[in-house]
């Protein structure tokens, strides 16, 4: 009875966690939105009079207005991203701010997940080889002159919290696997983990540097 009690408990437990960590970004996001769109808001006053009065469902012209400004700003942000100057500019704000964010890593993997795009230059899946076993990780950066990688081991069932390590390159294999499946194994205790490390990837220079 008091295994039962201890293992409801702990169960109860990691659902909270992992509900505090989906919800923490969640709701930053919205936050972050909320006042973009009323500082949009606060814009387009001048120009009020040019749109259609009234509300649909609920909601003013100006403030749907502002939704959309907001989206195409968005579109147009991701147009950039895609170009080499803003590849640039992404990696260098990466490395020098939004890196030292906590969190920020494991926020990107998520975000990641949402996307269609097949060459994703976010985390990369590995396995680390110590001792008698491996370990499930994320390559972070590779430095090919002295072939050492910084991987990050990421805690499981809530992968938002972990270990960094710098181990030699012989000891990492790349795994043929998405951010979002390597997320569900850690998510579900190693559930289908095998499958994802039954052909491991490479490890190629086009790896190197910080991802």
């Amino acid at each position: 009875m008091k295994y039962l009690d201890r293992y409801l408990m702990n169960k109860l437990r990691d659902l909270l966690i992992d509900g505090v960590l989906m919800t923490l970004p969640l709701a930053a996001a919205a936050y972050l939105v909320h006042k973009v769109v009323l500082l949009l808001v606060t814009l387009l006053k001048p120009a009020a009079h040019l749109l259609p009065p009234g509300h649909w469902f609920g909601v003013a012209a100006i403030d749907i207005a502002a939704l959309v400004l907001l989206t195409l700003a968005l579109l147009g942000m991701g147009v950039f991203s895609r170009s080499k100057a803003g590849h640039r500019v992404a990696e260098t704000l990466e490395q020098l701010v939004l890196s030292k964010v906590p969190g920020y890593l494991m926020v990107k993997s998520i975000a990641a997940d949402f996307s269609s795009d097949e060459h994703d230059e976010g985390l990369q899946p590995v396995l680390v080889s110590f001792d008698d076993n491996q370990v499930l990780g994320f390559m972070i950066e590779k430095d090919d002159a002295s072939d050492r990688v910084t991987v990050f081991l990421p805690g499981s069932p809530s992968p938002a919290g972990g270990n960094v390590v710098v181990v030699p390159g012989a000891r990492v294999q790349l795994l043929d696997a998405s951010l979002g499946q390597t997320r569900r194994a850690m998510k579900q205790r190693g559930l289908g983990l095998l499958q994802l490390t039954m052909v491991p990837a490479p490890i190629s220079r086009s790896a190197s540097g910080p991802l």
